[in-house]
């Protein structure tokens, strides 16, 4: 239950730290955020619970950058595609 508690407050951590980003850069026209992530949901699910809660918060995370975003691209191994 701990971790729960724990992962929810990194979300919202993160959703505030989402929110002051988008609002710097709309106080400036020439202002542009742009957020690299590495993707870690390719190959096996840790074992120790820690590291799943740490790899679910992390897709969580991606979830709100990419609903926040008005683009969004995946490099995947050299090659580039345009999800939105």
């Amino acid at each position: 239950m701990a971790q729960n508690v724990q992962a929810d407050e990194s979300r919202q951590n993160l959703k505030e730290l989402i929110r002051k980003w988008l609002k710097w850069e709309s106080e400036d026209q020439q202002r542009k955020l742009v957020l690299i992530g590495s993707d870690i949901s390719k190959g096996i699910v840790p074992m120790a619970a820690e590291d799943r809660v740490w790899r679910d918060i992390t897709g969580w995370v991606y979830q709100d950058i990419v609903s926040a975003a008005d683009r969004v691209d995946v490099i995947w191994y050299g090659i580039s595609q345009k999800l939105k």
